[in-house]
This record gives C-alpha cells, structure tokens and sequence, in this order.
C-alpha cells in the first residue's frame, strides 16, 4: 500500500483566476471561504495522528492492541479503507514500543477481553462509526475510537450509539491531542451562507458541511464542498442557473457537468477529472487501487489558506461523564 498522498495545497494563481471569474457581488464571501477553509497537509495529519496514538496508549491498560478495521461493502477490501491506511502510519510506533497487536476483520474473531480499537482518518457525521458501534449491541467491552480529526457532531452521534445500543463498557476519545472540525455555520454568518451556497444548492440554506480538507481527501458532499475544493466550480451566474434547474427538477449534475465552468484550485488537481461528487477523484486517497503518485509537482504554489495555529479545544470531560472516560 502507498502510504504518503500527493500535495493538494491550494494554487494560488489558480485561486485569482476563481475568484475574477465568480460574480463579483459574492466575490468577497467566497474569498472569505477559502480563508476559513482549513487545510490539512499530510505532515499536519501525521503530527495529529502520531499524538492521538501516543495519548491511547497511556489510556490503554494493555500490552495487546487490537484493532477493528472492516469493510461496509463488499466490494471494497479493508486494504483500501482508510481505517487500514491509519494503521500503517502507527504500526512502525507499536513496534518500537514493543506491544503486541492483532488486526479483526470479522467480528467472529474480537477478543472481548481486550479494547476495541476503530481507527479512521477523520469523522465528519460519525455516521459509519455509529454503525460499527451498532454490532457491539448488549456485549461487554471497551471501544476507543482513534480519529485524529473529529467534529462534535460525531462524537455526539458515536456517544448516543454506544449508550443506545447498551454496550457494556467505556468509550474513549481522544481528549489532549484531537482536532475538533467546525462546521461552516459556526465560521461564517448564516446570511453569508446563504448567498454563497445559493450558487452550490436549491437556495443556500441549511448548509452543515465542513470547510476543510486534507492533502489525502476531500470528503463527500454530505461533508465537505468538492464542488469548490476538486472541482472549482465558480459561484457565477451562468453555474447557479444550471444547478437550480438540476435541483428544483431532480436531474443529476453529472449529466450537466461538462456545460459547468470551472478553475479546479487545488494542486496536483486537473482540470480533465471525471464526476464522482460522492468520492472525489482529487485528492485521490493512496489507499486506493488506482493512486499515483506524483514525484514532482510541476505547479509552483505558495500555501493561501488559514493556517493551523493551536490545537482544538478539549470537550468538557462533564458532558460525557456517563459512560465516557475522560483521561
């Protein structure tokens, strides 16, 4: 498996160009856009993953780690989920500490005695790690859930399965060395929203997604914006009319994708990229079949987006005082 992703830094040539050529009474909304977004450069994510690790093994009272990393299709091996991708970044750190570890692919084989460990690289919704949650209904273990890169939503809707479900044990988040995504609706002001995302939707309301995303990924769009982020598409008359009519008619945007106009922002991101708004196709995650790796860029960028400056704050330990151990 290819461990190290291709730089997806934004362009900022690039970056002028969408700009100059989205309607200029919302040019300096979407400009304010991207200064909110946050991106995550490959060695951010390791710096966070690394810590996250380290702070699970103080928490752990084991010798043997196991980790859970399955599949929810069968068509997708867990060699090419992001769970296993995770994996292979703290493996090298097991083995320098000299734990034992064990990798289930099938629930059949957990060893209730020891802690369930979930990796995956972020949790936007903490939709599929609820559903992982949902198969340890009324058994006794313990569960910690290795996400570096979090939202609050997430860890809500992961406690409610978990205390729902009557797992029988404590689960654990990471609480020093998380990053706590924000949603956009707590970045930017609701009108603001609007008349931005009323070029990217039916009429710009009740946008929850995430501003943010890593050299590895943009996520989907229930989660981030790949319409802006892989695809760039502009916020401009001529792209709002086409969208409106495909939602207001229920058509898909793939059959009108070619008649959008676009400046793709993001390094190492073509402007020839297939439709895929449900997995983009840029980033390309290196856990996947067909990735490639780019040995030298030929694009010369400067990095425009928001710097990372401090680390997320913790969540209050009293909110999870339940069934939550705090460490």
């Amino acid at each position: 498996m290819n461990i190290i992703p291709n730089k997806h830094n934004i362009n900022n040539n690039k970056l002028k160009e969408w700009l100059n050529k989205s309607d200029y009474s919302i040019r300096s909304i979407a400009n304010e856009f991207i200064l909110k977004t946050t991106y995550i450069s490959y060695s951010t994510f390791k710096v966070y993953l690394k810590n996250t690790f380290a702070e699970m093994l103080t928490t752990l009272k084991t010798n043997t780690l196991q980790f859970l990393i399955i599949s929810d299709s069968k068509s997708v091996s867990y060699e090419n989920k992001s769970g296993f991708w995770v994996f292979n970044h703290v493996v090298k750190y097991i083995d320098k500490k000299n734990y034992k570890y064990k990798i289930v692919t099938d629930l059949k084989d957990i060893d209730y005695s020891l802690p369930i460990i979930i990796p995956d690289d972020a949790s936007y919704s903490g939709s599929q790690i609820s559903s992982f949650i949902e198969l340890f209904s009324n058994k006794k273990c313990d569960i910690y859930i290795l996400v570096p890169f979090i939202s609050n939503t997430a860890i809500d809707r992961i406690t409610n399965s978990f205390n729902e479900n009557n797992v029988d044990g404590t689960l654990y988040f990471s609480i020093k060395n998380k990053f706590i995504m924000k949603p956009v609706y707590e970045l930017m002001s609701d009108d603001k929203i609007v008349k931005l995302f009323s070029y990217y939707t039916k009429d710009g309301r009740n946008v929850r997604d995430y501003p943010i995303y890593f050299d590895h990924k943009v996520a989907d769009s229930y989660s981030s914006f790949p319409l802006i982020y892989t695809y760039g598409v502009i916020p401009n008359d001529h792209n709002k009319n086409i969208i409106q009519k495909c939602k207001l008619n229920r058509l898909p945007l793939k059959d009108y994708y070619k008649d959008l106009q676009r400046v793709p922002i993001l390094n190492n991101c073509p402007y020839d990229i297939p439709y895929n708004i449900m997995t983009p196709p840029c980033p390309l995650q290196p856990y996947k079949k067909n990735f490639v790796s780019i040995k030298k860029s030929s694009l010369t960028s400067v990095k425009s987006t928001k710097s990372l400056k401090s680390k997320s704050k913790s969540i209050p330990k009293s909110k999870y005082s339940t069934k939550i151990k705090s460490i």
